[in-house]
């Protein structure tokens, strides 16, 4: 049998993070990667479970693989699979359910795949034990050809914050982090292989609070590194050092991911976030007074239990009158086991996707408004394998079709193209 497999990955960077070091594994196993789900001999479903839609378009992507690929097994690992293993099990073609308590051995139950006799298995096999017994984060490679871009990097994993509606402490454990020196070792290798951006990742950043920022600061201190990006901080991890670090150093992309979630003070309350609408507000003014042309991004949820409409207005006069850039935007979702989801009055479907219509129009012409600025100006992005390039301040750029990979250039903004913006190439990097 041909030795084929193919990666999907769902939900956030620390998962893709998880996703790219099982796919450098397996390439370094000799396995050839499919360029689609539909001809691979083995596919592997890294999932998400963050809210009820997450769930959806995992067993979509699995009934859709088994219905064009029927002899392909299917590995479904990730948060889904530590929440609802025996949910997954019974879906079409599943060969093994892994939990995030064992995906460091996803690459060697693949391996072991290719010379099982497909047709004799019955239910799948599940691998999960409790992921609260988890104490260590063990630095998975993210190493890979010269050719790609990116690398995502995850320096923590886990959450002991417990807001109300997350379901993510329960199937990722407590708070760990990987030692800041096999942090730094990870990124000079990296750097050797010729990655040009690295992207700090995490689920709950706050246990490194100020060592963060060490971390940060070492890193930028690896020769041959030429850009840093940081993945979604949260509030209170958000220094004024790091917002000084992010304007002053040249290396360190701007951009900033913070999550809101809400502007009233009690549905923040409710949530149990440990902020309040204030707080954000002068802390999102501080980085675009320090940074002007920063991109800053939010998580927002709207139709948390018992939001009134003028409790959601809050959040939009918040967010209309704030330098934010770009939203997710969440309608509410119970998850099974939480405090929310033991609350009274919900709000209905409807209600919940008119409030996120809402912010997603608003968003969307600030965002219009944040890339027309751009027009005329000269900037330098990385070159991406999609065809694309990304500016510091996260905007894709559309650029020529012969523009080398992996490389910096010069272009110079035509116009808004969708979601991003077109340019001419005026010059490389020197």
């Amino acid at each position: 049998m041909e030795k084929t497999f193919f990666v999907t990955n769902f939900g956030c960077r620390a998962s893709q993070s998880e996703g790219a070091s099982i796919h450098q594994e397996l390439l370094e196993s000799n396995i050839t990667e499919s360029q689609s789900a539909y001809d691979a001999n083995v596919v592997i479903v890294n999932s998400c479970t963050v809210t009820d839609e997450a769930d959806r378009q995992v067993r979509q992507m699995i009934r859709r693989v088994a219905s064009r690929n029927p002899n392909a097994r299917i590995i479904v690992t990730g948060c889904y699979a530590q929440r609802a293993p025996e949910e997954l099990a019974g879906l079409p073609q599943v060969r093994y359910v892994v939990g995030n308590s064992h995906k460091p051995v996803v690459g060697e139950i693949t391996l072991s795949l290719f010379d099982e006799d497909f047709s004799t298995h019955g239910r799948a096999e599940i691998l999960c034990s409790d992921i609260f017994l988890e104490r260590e984060l063990i630095p998975a490679s993210h190493l890979g050809s010269g050719g790609r871009t990116r690398a995502i990097v995850k320096v923590q994993d886990g959450c002991n914050a417990n807001c109300s509606f997350c379901i993510i402490p329960s199937v990722r454990g407590r708070s760990r982090s990987i030692p800041p020196a096999a942090v730094i070792d990870e990124v000079r290798a990296l750097v050797v292989r010729g990655y040009k951006e690295v992207v700090f990742s995490g689920i709950h950043l706050l246990p490194f609070k100020s060592s963060f920022y060490h971390l940060v600061c070492q890193a930028l201190e690896v020769p041959g590194l030429e850009r840093l990006r940081l993945s979604s901080v949260e509030p209170l991890e958000v220094i004024p050092e790091l917002i000084d670090l992010v304007a002053d150093h040249p290396r360190m992309a701007h951009h900033f991911h913070i999550p809101l979630q809400s502007g009233s003070s009690r549905v923040l309350r409710a949530m149990r976030r440990p902020y309040t609408p204030e707080y954000y507000s002068s802390l999102v003014e501080r980085i675009r007074d320090r940074v002007p042309e920063a991109a800053i991004g939010a998580d927002v949820m709207v139709g948390f239990p018992g939001e009134t409409d003028a409790e959601f207005f809050e959040t939009y006069r918040l967010i209309e009158h704030s330098p934010l850039t770009y939203l997710h935007v969440f309608p509410y979702s119970s998850r099974p086991g939480t405090v929310a989801s033991n609350l009274p009055n919900p709000i209905p479907d409807h209600v919940s996707r008119f409030r996120a219509k809402s912010l997603r129009s608003l968003i969307a012409s600030r965002n219009k408004d944040f890339r027309r600025k751009m027009i005329g100006r000269e900037i330098e992005v990385l070159t991406l394998e999609d065809g694309s390039a990304i500016s510091s301040n996260f905007v894709r750029v559309s650029v020529p079709p012969d523009c080398p990979v992996n490389e910096w250039i010069r272009v110079r903004v035509t116009g808004l193209d969708e979601d991003g913006l077109s340019g001419l190439q005026d010059h490389n990097r020197t």
